[in-house]
C-alpha cells in the first residue's frame, strides 16, 4: 500500500509514501457541520466518545469544589452539591438552546468550561467569603466570564442571565439581592501595585468607584514607566479591564477581543497586563515580513517565558495576519501551548542547558 505525490515545496520531488495509517477527529452533524458519507467512514475504524452522564459530572465536580472549601465556613462547605447541580444545569441549557450556527460557530461548549469556572472557584479563600451570599456571587461571576461573555447577541445573553437569575432566586432567595446586584467584577488587582507586601486576593471589588480608583491609581503608575496611554476609565472601560485582568491571571488564559477599530482594546490589554504583572510582548512588522520572520519573533517570546521566566501576553492584532500561516501558529500555541519545530536540535539544546539547574533545583 503506497501512496504518491509531489512534495510541493520549492523542487516539487517526487514522493512515495508506503505503510500509512490516518487518524481523524471529527464532531457531531449540525452547527454547520455536514454529514459524512457512510462509505468514507467505512474505511476507518470509528470509536464514538460519549459525553460524560449527569451523574458522573455531578461527582467529579462536586468532589473538586467540596476539597477546596474543607477550610471554610459549614455553611459554606455545603454548598459544593447545590452550586454543581446548578452550574450542570446552566450548562445543560446554554447547549440546548444555543448550539452553533454558521454565524456563531464559537458557541461551542464542552467540560473545558466546566473546568474552567471550577478553577474560578478554587481561586477563592476562607478569609474573603465568610458568608453564602459572597460564595453565590462568585459562582455567578465565574458562570458569566465564561458562559456568558462568549455571546454576541443580546438576545442570547438576556437568556443566559435570565435563567441565571431564575436559578439563583429559586435555590437562595434570601441571598439573591446581595448575589443579582451588578456590577459584578472580580479580580486580585488592588495589590497590583505592592504585589511583594500584600497578597494577591481575588474578591469582589463591589462597585466601579472601588475599581476606577484602583485602576486610576494603576494607570498613574504604568503612564510613569511606559509611554503614557491617555484612557477614559469609565464605567465600560472598567469592566472590560477588569474581565481582560481576570483572564490574564487565569493559567493558560487567553481572550479575543472584538470591536471597532480606535475602541481601546489595545490600550486596556496593556493596562490590564500591567496590572497583572506581565509583560507585553507585540510583533513588529516590516517590508519582507514573512512566516519565517513569525518563527523567529515566536522564538525570543518563549525564551522569554521559559529561560528568562517572565509572565508575558502576546499582543496578536489582526494587522499582525500578513499571512494566513500566522494563524495557524498561533491556534497551535492556544491549544498545545507550543509551536511544531520551532527550535532546531542545536538551538534546544542551548535551552536545555540554559534551564537545566532551574530543573533541578524544582526536583
Amino acid at each position: 500500500n503506497a501512496e504518491y505525490g509531489y512534495d510541493r515545496g520549492k523542487d516539487m520531488q517526487w514522493r512515495f509514501f508506503r505503510d500509512i495509517s490516518y487518524l481523524a477527529a471529527m464532531g457531531k452533524a449540525g452547527g454547520g457541520r455536514n454529514e459524512v458519507n457512510p462509505r468514507f467512514l467505512s474505511l476507518f475504524a470509528v470509536f464514538n466518545m460519549v459525553f460524560p452522564h449527569g451523574d458522573t459530572l455531578q461527582h467529579i465536580y462536586a468532589t473538586i469544589l467540596k476539597g477546596h472549601l474543607q477550610t471554610f465556613k459549614p455553611e459554606i462547605q455545603a454548598l459544593a452539591k447545590p452550586l454543581t447541580e446548578l452550574t450542570l444545569e446552566l450548562y445543560a441549557m446554554i447547549v440546548k438552546e444555543l448550539p452553533p450556527t454558521p454565524s456563531k460557530f464559537h458557541y461551542i461548549f464542552n467540560l473545558r468550561d466546566l473546568s474552567r469556572i471550577y478553577y474560578g472557584l478554587s481561586l477563592t479563600l476562607p478569609e474573603r467569603y465568610v458568608d453564602v451570599s459572597s460564595f453565590v456571587r462568585v459562582w455567578r461571576n465565574e458562570c458569566l466570564r465564561i458562559l456568558h461573555d462568549r455571546l454576541i447577541s443580546a438576545k442570547d445573553k438576556e437568556l443566559v442571565q435570565g435563567h441565571l437569575h431564575d436559578l439563583v432566586n429559586s435555590n437562595f432567595q434570601s441571598e439573591s439581592e446581595v448575589v443579582l446586584r451588578n456590577p459584578i467584577l472580580f479580580g486580585d488587582y488592588r495589590a497590583a501595585l505592592n504585589p511583594e507586601t500584600e497578597p494577591r486576593v481575588y474578591e469582589d471589588l463591589q462597585d466601579f468607584d472601588a475599581s476606577g480608583a484602583l485602576f486610576t491609581e494603576i494607570l498613574e503608575e504604568y503612564n510613569q514607566t511606559h509611554n503614557p496611554m491617555n484612557i477614559v476609565l469609565f464605567e465600560d472601560a472598567l469592566d472590560h479591564a477588569t474581565r481582560i485582568h481576570r483572564v490574564l491571571r487565569m493559567t493558560n488564559g487567553h481572550a479575543l477581543l472584538v470591536g471597532v477599530g480606535g475602541s481601546g482594546k489595545q490600550s486596556l490589554t496593556r493596562l490590564a497586563a500591567f496590572a497583572a504583572g506581565c509583560e507585553v510582548f507585540e510583533i513588529q512588522l516590516c517590508r519582507g515580513y514573512n512566516e519565517e520572520s513569525f518563527k523567529e519573533d515566536l522564538k525570543i517570546l518563549y525564551n522569554k517565558l521559559g529561560i528568562d521566566n517572565q509572565p508575558t501576553v502576546f499582543l496578536f492584532s489582526e494587522g499582525h495576519v500578513v499571512e494566513e500561516g500566522f494563524l495557524e501558529l498561533v491556534n497551535n500555541m492556544l491549544t498545545t501551548g507550543q509551536v511544531p519545530a520551532l527550535f532546531p536540535d542545536d538551538e534546544k539544546e542551548a535551552i536545555i542547558g540554559n534551564v537545566r539547574d532551574e530543573v533541578t533545583k524544582a526536583g
